[in-house]
């Protein structure tokens, strides 16, 4: 890309929201020719527009008449024709407009593209439209799965080339068992909810940093320290600050589950789309030999996607928060003035060499010192860091890498996986599989990575 240089507009997203009265949003429906992805789009964007939402439909199909009409149906012309649509819905969404998106798009890599193309502007809201292959080709509304049945259509999706069903779509509507109306209010009231962000993030950041002043109270005067089953420790602090985040969140959102480290689990949170996953109190150890460097984390589900957090450092008064399309944020608790403000944005680092390496203040091992050993002419400098703050010093470009092969639990991350993500950083567990929350099991067995970019994505 010699010789171009990208021209920022000189309205803000914030004004442009303020202007059109809404915020832009792309819903991406995907699944099997017949599973009723365009039925449930034109009906979802009946009831927006109904709502006052502007909106604009793109169809896959209609597209090819248009747009992609220079297109085949090879892979590469497959690849190209989500790319077009993806561009195009960016494009729209950042004039703040929701774009309702129906395509097969039937590989994985090709959704996540499209969500990589998308979310640096607005949400992305990935909704499979699930139906059983015998009930698409039943219903057969074109024809076409008579005639990729009989071989006059090759590479059909579904009969003669895959469909990789999203494992965590945002949204999953079960076509076959639910009606058409239930489908579309179902996308209509999670669109509401992201309508909602600012008023969202704005009770998670003030509950974290209010939860950090009382951790803070405990310790300035001093404080016991108890040790749990597994010998790490406890204090008066985890539990004042586990204590209030609850109640705030169970008041403020009381459809809303929670798993939060310092509570039991009753379990019922699995059967709940949104999870508040809270550590009232990361980095105990730290707190406990006063070097400031812990943190309150709180952060937020929807499907097991992390789309939202809050990571508050009660010593220095930074606020690090972020929300799903909206994008990651760092400011001065103290005067923080607007959610969302731009002038408060972060996003990582570019850097490929020269790296700033984080390492863990409290779990050091064999595993890491072989990694930053392997990739040394590449490190710069390696800095130690305990609790949530390496993963923000990387969202906000101030380091580039962590990783982590030890054992850590869902409160350990979610919120600073959100954080990095939204800033454009990459998470992904040890095995390069993407990071899931409010899991049966909240043990994190896999280990994980941040980085800023996927060139930086090493093995030992």
């Amino acid at each position: 890309m010699k010789n171009i240089t990208y021209h920022k507009s000189g309205i803000t997203p914030n004004q442009r929201a303020s202007l059109m009265g809404q915020r832009g949003c792309v819903l991406w429906f995907t699944g099997l020719s017949g599973s009723g992805k365009s039925t449930v789009a034109c009906e979802t964007e009946k009831l927006l527009y109904a709502a006052g939402i502007k909106t604009f439909l793109l169809d896959g199909d209609n597209l090819r008449f248009g747009l992609n009409s220079d297109l085949g149906f090879s892979e590469e012309d497959r690849n190209e024709n989500i790319r077009r649509i993806a561009e195009t819905s960016a494009l729209m969404a950042q004039a703040g407009l929701t774009v309702l998106v129906s395509a097969i798009s039937p590989k994985e890599d090709q959704r996540e593209n499209a969500r990589k193309i998308i979310s640096s502007f607005a949400a992305f809201v990935e909704i499979f439209v699930d139906a059983p292959l015998d009930v698409c080709a039943k219903r057969d509304p074109k024809g076409l799965y008579k005639k990729a049945f009989e071989g006059q259509i090759k590479e059909f999706t579904g009969v003669s080339s895959p469909y990789e069903a999203p494992p965590y779509p945002d949204i999953r509507l079960k076509t076959d068992e639910m009606t058409v109306e239930e489908c579309a209010k179902k996308v209509f009231e999670y669109h509401n909810f992201l309508q909602s962000a600012g008023h969202v993030a704005k009770v998670m950041v003030n509950t974290a940093v209010e939860a950090g002043k009382r951790i803070l109270e405990i310790y300035n005067k001093g404080f016991s320290v108890e040790y749990k089953s597994d010998n790490s420790p406890l204090t008066d602090a985890d539990k004042t600050a586990d204590r209030y985040i609850n109640e705030t969140l169970a008041k403020s959102f009381p459809d809303f589950a929670r798993l939060s480290e310092e509570t039991a689990d009753s379990g019922d949170r699995l059967e709940n789309d949104f999870c508040f996953i809270i550590d009232p109190l990361d980095g105990t150890k730290e707190f406990v030999s006063k070097n400031g460097e812990f943190t309150v984390n709180i952060g937020l589900v929807h499907c097991g996607r992390a789309i939202a957090g809050a990571v508050y450092i009660p010593v220095t008064g930074d606020i690090y928060y972020s929300f799903t399309g909206r994008g990651a944020f760092a400011a001065k608790a103290e005067s923080l003035e607007n959610i969302f403000d731009e002038k408060d944005r972060i996003f990582v680092s570019d850097k490929t060499d020269k790296i700033t390496f984080m390492c863990s203040r409290s779990f050091l091992d064999e595993k890491t010192k072989a990694l930053t050993e392997k990739y040394k002419d590449k490190i710069e400098k390696t800095v130690q860091c305990g609790s949530s703050i390496k993963g923000c010093f990387i969202a906000a470009g101030k380091a580039d890498c962590y990783y982590r092969f030890a054992d850590t639990y869902e409160w350990d991350t979610c919120a600073m996986q959100s954080v990095a993500e939204c800033a454009g950083g990459i998470f992904l567990q040890g095995d390069l599989t993407p990071m899931r929350y409010n899991r049966k099991d909240p043990l994190n067995a896999k280990g994980f990575l941040i980085v800023n970019a996927k060139e930086n994505i090493w093995t030992i």
